[in-house]
């Protein structure tokens, strides 16, 4: 049978998000979510999640929003703090060696408060999905050994799960994650969903094609997140019965 994995990302975060992503995890609408440790509304995050045993937790790695646990010259020297401090996203970022050993540093600080704080990590993933990026998956390394977490979101799925935009730019795509496959899988050693999209495109192709069964996809959803208004409704709606394939939801514990 499918297996599907609805993730939300962000929490932590923000205090709306808290809300909805434990409102539908107790409604059987999502099975797992990310946290940030770096989140203003973390510790409220921690205290609730240990009511859902039956969804998993993963670290939401950041360098993208909210301010660093563990304050570095490099990150201002990089630009990717702003004028308060505070991390801001940022495309473009040239890895200096000074750099690569702060994020290096702050994300094991990241995982190690969650883990401090009682909660299992199932897996990982980034805000804004920095760790896709080439020159990151040494520190991912470095961090994933460190915490001997086995189980990573894959962005780069093994086919397309979305009818938007041009064939030509989809199969480039696809052929362009090929090699974080090959990284995260056999150089990196974690798993990972065979599929991966975000909630809209993603139920949008469920709804149209049947696909072929015994695989893993995991949707990923912002519930009551800035910029993210269609996720909630989405998630409060039936939204299982417009799934063509019969499908079970599954946490990253199953994966």
């Amino acid at each position: 049978m499918l297996k599907i994995i609805i993730n939300a990302d962000d929490l932590g975060g923000f205090q709306t998000c808290n809300d909805a992503v434990f409102e539908l995890m107790a409604k059987g609408k999502i099975s797992s979510s990310t946290l940030m440790a770096n989140g203003p509304f973390f510790t409220d995050a921690v205290v609730r999640a240990k009511n859902f045993p039956q969804c998993s937790f993963g670290v939401h790695l950041n360098i993208s929003q909210f301010f660093p646990l563990i304050p570095d010259k490099a990150f201002q020297e990089s630009g990717i703090l702003d004028s308060y401090g505070a991390f801001r996203y940022r495309k473009l970022i040239i890895p200096t060696r000074g750099l690569i050993r702060a994020i290096q540093w702050e994300w094991a600080a990241q995982v190690a408060k969650i883990r401090d704080s009682g909660i299992t990590i199932s897996h990982v993933d980034s805000h804004q999905h920095v760790h896709t990026r080439l020159w990151m998956y040494p520190i991912l390394k470095f961090v994933c050994e460190k915490f001997n977490i086995k189980k990573i979101r894959s962005k780069f799925g093994r086919h397309e799960l979305s009818r938007s935009g041009h064939f030509l730019k989809r199969i480039v795509r696809q052929v362009r994650g090929m090699s974080h496959r090959i990284i995260q899988t056999k150089i990196l050693g974690l798993r990972s969903t065979d599929h991966f999209a975000c909630l809209g495109d993603g139920l949008d192709f469920l709804s149209h094609r049947k696909i072929v069964t015994n695989l893993t996809i995991e949707l990923m959803c912002h519930p009551d997140v800035p910029n993210f208004e269609d996720d909630l409704p989405t998630l409060r709606s039936d939204y299982e019965s417009k799934i063509r394939t019969p499908f079970q939801l599954v946490s990253y514990r199953e994966l």
